[in-house]
């Protein structure tokens, strides 16, 4: 006998969603996230929240339905039971779009201070340790020299079509 939640009366409805609601809620970090779905959900089950969720952030980001079909492989009954849950407010899947930009601009800032920060590290070893890191030195100079240099006529005439040859 197959469950519809449709054929239960509307306080056990409520009841029964409101549970599942608690038990998402009850989980405390990604970790705990990972293994609750893995055990409740197959890959394929997975795959096709994910696979809303993309089509939802397309469509958020102003995608045809034919650029979606293209992009993602997915019928347009797909994108429009979507569209559907977007026009009536969407606001679970907005409030997840926003949520996963601010997390991938933390994830890059944090990426460029740790970079920033790597760099800062070296440029002082090196100040510190001048011999030792000659090489690096002698580079960054001729570098900034080349920067500041500006290439004579005769340096330019030299990669000519017509001078190739010479060189």
């Amino acid at each position: 006998m197959k469950f519809h939640l449709s054929k239960l009366p509307e306080s056990k409805r409520i009841q029964m969603i409101s549970e599942f609601y608690d038990v998402i809620s009850c989980l405390k970090n990604r970790e705990e996230i990972r293994l609750f779905f893995k055990d409740l959900l197959t890959p394929d089950e997975i795959a096709m929240f994910m696979r809303r969720i993309e089509v939802a952030v397309l469509l958020l980001a102003g995608y045809t339905y034919e650029d979606i079909v293209e992009y993602l492989g997915v019928g347009k009954s797909k994108i429009a039971n979507v569209q559907k849950t977007l026009d009536k407010g969407g606001q679970g899947y907005k409030l997840i779009m926003k949520r996963l930009l601010d997390l991938r601009r933390k994830k890059i800032d944090l990426h460029k201070r740790k970079t920033k920060a790597l760099y800062s590290d070296f440029e002082k070893l090196k100040q510190r340790y001048p011999l030792h890191f000659l090489l690096f030195n002698l580079a960054d100079q001729i570098l900034e020299k080349l920067k500041d240099k500006k290439p004579k006529d005769k340096e330019i005439a030299l990669f000519t079509p017509s001078n190739k040859r010479r060189l």
